[in-house]
């Protein structure tokens, strides 16, 4: 009686495509989602930081003082980030006025916003040695109503 052989003795790729494909996967799929999460979240910055900006200013000549005003920005550019997913010691806004004081009918005020978008993944380690994350910026200027009350 002959037994035959399972395996192939004319075929040494047998097998091969595994390894090939955890090679790849490693090699190509795992820092490309690694790239698609990192984009994300500096587009999710560069969203909120644009939007902080803006509605800081808006909410600021919105308002009936200066003192107010100031306040009332700050409370939107951080309800504006912690909706985006940052907290205001990520980020927040300067405001700065055309005239004094700030609300003068037909002035502008302009508004600085930033955000640090902390990287994805990066070990806390890695902090000195490299930058673990970006600092995003945005201005909006906004017109004081020429017709306010003063």
């Amino acid at each position: 009686m002959i037994l035959r052989s399972r395996s192939h003795p004319g075929d040494p790729e047998r097998g091969s495509m595994l390894v090939e494909t955890a090679f790849l996967l490693v090699l190509v799929v795992l820092p490309l989602f690694y790239l698609v999460a990192t984009l994300g979240r500096l587009q999710a910055g560069a969203y909120a930081v644009s939007a902080a900006a803006r509605e800081g200013s808006r909410t600021f000549v919105a308002s009936v003082d200066d003192a107010t005003g100031h306040a009332a920005a700050e409370v939107a550019a951080s309800l504006v980030l912690d909706a985006h997913g940052f907290s205001s010691a990520d980020g927040g806004i300067s405001l700065t006025c055309e005239s004094s004081p700030c609300l003068t009918p037909g002035s502008t005020v302009q508004t600085h916003a930033t955000v640090a978008v902390e990287l994805p993944l990066v070990p806390d380690f890695l902090d000195g040695a490299l930058p673990t994350s970006i600092t995003l910026s945005s201005t909006h200027v906004s017109p004081v109503d020429e017709f306010r009350e003063q």
